[in-house]
């Protein structure tokens, strides 16, 4: 993946927050493109802990404050992704009782 690459996919027109999945079987969410600085060979992911209980994330769209951030080498991520709904929450349709 190319540093142009993932340029575009955080600046397109409408950000739609995404995964991006490394090497050692992480992933990171990404919630707002702000919290994504793109170098040459390296990402810096800002984010809203790392502790080992709870997934990589960044901060809420709201929070643009981190609280933490990680160095990612580019030749480690194995893929970006759309995350399903709204800031990582997963879209579930309940059934309605009758």
């Amino acid at each position: 993946m190319r540093p142009d690459d993932i340029r575009k996919v955080l600046r397109a027109d409408r950000f739609v927050p995404l995964r991006i999945g490394l090497a050692d079987g992480r992933s990171v969410l990404v919630r707002h493109p702000d919290q994504v600085f793109v170098a040459e060979r390296h990402l810096l992911i800002g984010l809203a802990g790392l502790e080992c209980s709870e997934p990589l994330m960044t901060p809420s769209t709201g929070d643009r404050v981190v609280k933490d951030w990680m160095i990612v080498n580019i030749v480690q991520i194995t893929g970006i992704e759309p995350e399903k709904g709204v800031n990582g929450k997963a879209n579930v349709r309940r059934k309605r009782s009758k």
